[in-house]
């Protein structure tokens, strides 16, 4: 067994409706208590699991009056502590980030509406009572959109993980890793017939709506692509495949430089398109920086990357932009423009400065230390200043 403790992926913006939510499951749950002690009659009404009681209940069959509103109120009851809290769990670490991403009305739309998604899915496809769906409670649905929606989102983010498997642990694990094992074990379970009571197609439901909406957004730019989601890293591989694929035909090879007697000249097609296209993206980015439009600079510059993968401008330009990007707090990017830095410009007065703060970005903001650790043993201190060198020595010691 796996449980997530938490990751440790920057946010913009203070979580709020995540926090909220998981105050208003645990409220009805207190609520639950205490209905189910003074008034078991009542709590029957409301929540029981009978044919003819359990208003609140997500339930349909031959017999059983469906409610249109249980697709909403059976995602804030739980059977028991252990289903809160571990659902609570799940939502703590993967809610946050999801909410920063598509803002809080976004998120909750997202939850709400993944939660009736997965609900749905049970009606019409569970049957493991025999005769048709079981009733169902708990935001385990609500919770599998939000983690569909993080797996898109955030694909390559480690995650700290309780690790349970002959031995316990904490280890790191990539997100794709947890959430692919997590699918994989619902899918194995609803192949089966069933969880032993747990609603394994609602969090089917519930991963396929929130990978699906998240998708459709990134694919829409409702929200900003950046350079490691689940989009952007298919495309890019895409991309690969078919430069790989062109060079194949033309007889060379894309990993490495063949003889002179291999080259042929150069003649109109879709590489030289490409680079005429590419030549133009980049002066166009240089003009804006050397105009002293940074931001429309790096708006553009970050369109380049989208379309041609590594992309290095002038000197200049690409420190001014990887410093704006820094500043605005979108640190993946600002990493990709000081990588590029570094590699084009080694010997640079400002290599090492930037090295120092790619080493920052990759270690406290993009959760990568060993590239941090990478950076710090090729940084040479004896061109930083006394404050730059009591940071990379601040850095190592986080590091170890």
């Amino acid at each position: 067994m796996i449980l997530p403790l938490s990751t440790d992926l920057p946010r913009r913006r203070p979580t709020v409706v995540t926090y909220w939510l998981i105050a208003i499951n645990v409220a009805v749950f207190m609520l639950e208590y205490v209905i189910q002690r003074q008034s078991p009659a009542a709590w029957d009404k409301w929540f029981g699991y009978g044919p003819d009681n359990g208003l609140l209940v997500l339930k349909a069959g031959p017999g059983i009056a469906f409610h249109w509103w249980g697709l909403v109120t059976y995602q804030f009851l739980h059977g028991g502590l252990l289903h809160l809290v571990g659902n609570m769990l799940f939502l703590f670490v993967f809610g946050p980030n999801v909410e920063d991403r598509l803002t809080r009305i976004g998120f909750l739309a997202l939850y709400l509406l993944g939660g009736m998604a997965a609900g749905g899915a049970h009606l019409f496809i569970d049957r493991s009572a025999g005769t048709g769906p079981a009733p169902v409670i708990g935001a385990s649905g609500a919770i599998a959109a939000v983690t569909g929606a993080f797996l898109v989102l955030f694909p390559l983010i480690h995650i700290r993980a309780i690790l349970f498997f002959f031995f316990i642990g904490v280890f790191a694990f990539p997100a794709w890793w947890l959430i692919a094992f997590a699918i994989a074990k619902d899918l194995l379970m609803s192949g089966l017939g069933g969880g032993h009571g747990v609603a394994n197609v609602a969090h089917l439901g519930g991963y396929a709506f929130g990978a699906a909406i998240a998708f459709v957004l990134l694919g829409a730019k409702v929200i900003a692509r950046q350079p490691y989601d689940l989009l952007s890293i298919a495309k890019h591989a895409h991309r690969r495949r078919q430069f790989k694929e062109l060079m194949s035909k033309q007889g060379g090879s894309p990993w490495r430089a063949d003889p002179p007697t291999r080259f042929k000249p150069k003649t109109k097609g879709a590489v030289s398109e490409r680079e005429a296209r590419l030549n133009e993206r980049r002066s166009e980015i240089t003009r804006r920086a050397q105009g002293g439009n940074i931001a429309g600079a790096a708006a553009s510059y970050l369109g380049a990357l989208d379309e041609f993968g590594d992309v290095v401008v002038s000197r200049d330009a690409q420190l001014a932009i990887g410093n704006h990007l820094m500043g605005e707090g979108k640190h993946e990017q600002a990493s990709v423009a000081y990588r590029l830095f570094i590699e084009r410009f080694p010997k640079d007065a400002e290599a090492q400065r930037i090295r120092l703060m790619l080493a920052v970005v990759c270690g406290r903001y993009l959760n990568d230390p060993v590239a941090a650790k990478r950076l710090l043993g090729d940084l040479r201190t004896e061109s930083l200043s006394g404050d730059e060198q009591s940071l990379a020595e601040t850095l190592r010691n986080e590091l170890a």
